[in-house]
């Protein structure tokens, strides 16, 4: 692919590959019940209300992915408004891409010093993107390129779901804005963006294995041993980093999903779609909505 092609789809793919980085992060804590370790489309239902559904996502431009499975695709069809993890128009696209550069003259190398830049640099020009333009990204934002499958059309699930509920006139709401997301990066020291960096480039030869594990566990609708795989994965990682992030990655994330889900879902006929790493466990989407009152049952 052509480096300024590479580096265009790249910059529309950033917003997604945010919310399943989120994920990547924070699965110690996403241990699955076995009650709820099964299955990718939920239907949440609560007395005197039309049903709503939840569906987890991957991060992936498969064709056996972008096509729904036939309940996934009815759920669909028979909602009225679809809510994702953020809405992914254009703002949140610019705001993504101006997020990850720096503006104050700086450059990567000069914060990460020459051998780890190099690495990073010879990495990043595997992923499509220029030197020039890996000099200008924040640490974190290396971090977050090396760490996702290398895009082609840039044509993911999440994108395809916001087309196909524009494209049908349904409503379309975010759990959470660009900033919320990106503030768990930005917020973030150089100390842990350098960790976070070194952490990306250490493995970065892995992670087409990685996510090939993950595709097909997604494809088996097996939540967990989607947990599994991400957790041997940080077995491998700064504890340090793992336990500052991961509490706020995967617990406060997930009540503040669950709390903004309710206006929609009392309204029923809502399709609600977020990283099936959200789903399972103690802490997961299925066990909160549950506790709110909602009758939680596996479709698919």
């Amino acid at each position: 692919m052509h480096k300024l092609k590479a580096y265009r789809v790249h910059r529309c793919d950033y917003t997604i590959a945010l919310a399943l980085l989120l994920c990547f992060l924070s699965f110690s804590l996403a241990q699955a019940d076995t009650g709820k370790s099964r299955g990718l489309l939920w239907e949440i239902s609560q007395p005197g209300v039309p049903a709503s559904y939840l569906f987890g996502t991957i991060h992936s431009e498969d064709p056996e992915v972008l096509q729904l499975a036939a309940p996934v695709q009815k759920a669909f069809d028979a909602s009225q408004a679809v809510v994702l993890e953020v809405l992914l128009d254009m703002n949140a696209m610019m705001s993504s891409s101006a997020a990850m550069l720096m503006m104050d003259g700086r450059s990567l190398k000069d914060i990460v010093g020459e051998p780890l830049f190099s690495k990073a640099a010879a990495a990043m020009r595997v992923r499509g993107m220029p030197e020039m333009m890996t000099e200008r990204m924040q640490p974190w934002a290396v971090a977050v390129t090396l760490s996702m499958p290398a895009p082609e059309t840039g044509q993911v699930l999440d994108v395809a779901l916001y087309q196909s509920a524009l494209q049908s006139g349904k409503r379309l709401h975010g759990l959470e804005t660009i900033k919320e997301q990106l503030d768990v990066f930005t917020s973030m020291s150089l100390v842990d963006q350098v960790t976070m960096l070194k952490d990306a480039v250490e493995h970065f030869q892995e992670m087409e294995s990685l996510f090939a594990e993950l595709l097909s566990a997604w494809k088996q609708r097996d939540l967990a041993r989607l947990v599994a795989i991400n957790e041997n994965a940080l077995a491998t990682g700064d504890q340090r980093f793992v336990d500052v992030f991961q509490k706020r990655l995967i617990v406060q994330r997930n009540h503040l999903m669950v709390e903004r889900m309710q206006p929609y879902l009392k309204g029923g006929r809502t399709f609600v779609a977020v990283g099936a790493l959200h789903l399972p466990g103690e802490q997961g989407l299925l066990n909160l909505l549950e506790k709110k009152g909602y009758t939680v049952r596996v479709v698919y």
